[in-house]
């Protein structure tokens, strides 16, 4: 008896994390297992509504040479989008997403990253100058996410080792992104590697990647957007923005035009506080 005095609160109380620690798990199960569902329910309803839409067209249309035009432009739109995966994957200017941040973020912002990666994607086989993309350091959460996007599909290279120990790289000049770094990036080169840190953090995270570039012992830069940002918003942006920024530039040769291009309208400096 009195051993369980001594021990017994020990005990319960553990009992009751562990029990506590279960329902948590469950719940989350419980959770993502809907958000696939939905997921996979908006592809659904995006491949009804195009379909819809297709035969809205056609049935419009007056000739049967008219329909058969008309399904034919359709079919090349389709094809042009493969055909400019395959010229990103041929493309000279390469970028790294880093996913080494697993430890920052929470369930929520990793399936966000998820969504921001399969956004890139999309992106970038529209765009005039596609970029040779690497997702590297994909754990296995991630992984479930990114499945749920059909990503092994994707025209990209997928890894799990850490980019430094891809070949590859390890005699690359790399230059690691980061809105913290004191260096800002003037221009976008052939012979270098731009790393853009794979970081949803709601609570930004002050040097976090700043000191990644450290760690893995590369140089670090940031984008040089901070004059055309608002002042009450956050000077770094999301990860698809970030890489389609770099592209925008290889565009315009021009930081500003990229930003106006590509960064939402809401982050941009009014010309009222210009003046």
């Amino acid at each position: 008896m009195e051993i369980f005095d001594l021990f017994g609160d020990d005990i319960i109380t553990e009992h009751q994390n562990e029990k506590n620690k279960q329902l948590k798990s469950e719940k989350q199960q419980i959770k993502n297992e809907l958000h696939r569902q939905k997921v996979v329910q908006k592809k659904k309803e995006k491949k009804k509504k195009i379909k819809q839409q297709k035969q809205e067209i056609i049935q419009t249309l007056e000739t049967q040479e008219q329909k058969n035009d008309f399904v034919h432009q359709f079919k090349g739109l389709r094809n042009q989008k493969k055909e400019n995966g395959m010229k990103a994957l041929q493309s000279p200017f390469r970028i790294i997403i880093d996913c080494g941040f697993e430890d920052n973020m929470s369930d929520k912002e990793q399936r966000s990253l998820a969504r921001q990666l399969s956004e890139l994607y999309t992106e970038n086989r529209k765009i005039d100058v596609p970029l040779k993309i690497y997702v590297t350091n994909i754990y296995p959460i991630l992984h479930k996410y990114l499945e749920q996007y059909n990503y092994k599909q994707w025209q990209l290279v997928s890894e799990e080792r850490l980019f430094t120990d891809i070949e590859e790289f390890q005699q690359a000049n790399i230059v690691y992104l980061s809105p913290d770094g004191e260096e800002e990036l003037q221009e976008i080169k052939e012979d270098e590697v731009y790393v853009i840190g794979g970081l949803v953090d709601r609570v930004i995270i002050k040097n976090a990647t700043l000191n990644r570039s450290r760690q893995l012992g590369v140089r670090s830069a940031k984008l040089p957007i901070g004059q055309f940002i608002k002042k009450n918003y956050k000077k770094c942006l999301n990860v698809s923005t970030a890489a389609l920024m770099i592209s925008g530039w290889l565009k315009y040769k021009d930081w500003s035009k990229a930003f106006d291009s590509i960064v939402p309208q809401k982050f941009k400096e009014q010309e009222a506080n210009e003046q």
